[in-house]
C-alpha cells in the first residue's frame, strides 16, 4: 500500500491532488482569519472560553493568531513558503485539538471560536476534534509527499 501511495503522489495526480489539499487548506485558513481580525474583542472572548491562558497571553494570542492564519493560508494559495506555511499550520491545529480536547474534559461547553464569532458556530467537542485532525493529516500528506516522495523538489 505504502508503494502505490508513493506512486500517486510521485504522479502527476498526485502532484494536483497535494496541490489542491494545499490551496483548499489555505483558503480555509483565509476564511478563518477573517472574522478573527475583523472581531479581536470577541475572539479574545472566544479564547478565554477555554480558561487555559493568562489574561496578557489571551490579547496578544487574539491578535497575532488570526494574521498568522491568514499569512499562513495566503502562502498555501500562492505557493510560496508553503513548507513554514503547512508546518504552523499543522501545529495550530494540533493546539487547537488539544484545547478542545482540554475543554471537553472540564465539562465546558461553548462556541468554539474557529471560523465565526458568531454564536450560531458549533460548540467545542468530538466533531471538531476529528476536523482538526483530519486537517492535520492532510499537512503530514503534504510533508510526506515532501520529504519521502519528492525530495528534492
Amino acid at each position: 500500500m505504502r508503494a502505490s501511495l508513493e506512486n500517486f503522489l510521485a504522479s502527476k495526480y498526485g502532484e494536483w491532488f497535494i496541490r489542491s489539499i494545499q490551496v483548499g487548506l489555505g483558503l480555509l485558513f483565509i476564511y478563518a482569519s477573517l472574522d478573527k481580525i475583523m472581531n479581536p474583542g470577541l475572539f479574545a472572548k472566544s479564547i478565554s472560553n477555554y480558561r487555559l491562558l493568562p489574561l496578557p497571553l489571551l490579547h496578544i494570542s487574539a491578535i497575532i493568531l488570526p494574521w498568522l492564519e491568514l499569512i499562513c493560508g495566503i502562502a498555501l494559495v500562492i505557493n510560496r513558503y508553503q513548507r513554514a506555511a503547512y508546518t504552523i499550520i499543522g501545529g495550530l491545529l494540533l493546539v487547537f485539538v488539544l484545547a478542545i480536547t482540554s475543554a471537553m474534559f472540564r465539562g465546558l461547553d461553548f462556541n468554539c471560536g474557529c471560523f465565526s464569532m458568531d454564536s450560531e458556530e458549533s460548540n467545542v467537542g468530538l466533531l471538531k476534534i476529528f476536523q482538526n485532525l483530519g486537517l492535520f493529516f492532510s499537512c503530514v500528506l503534504i510533508e510526506y509527499r515532501t520529504r519521502v516522495v519528492q525530495p528534492n523538489s
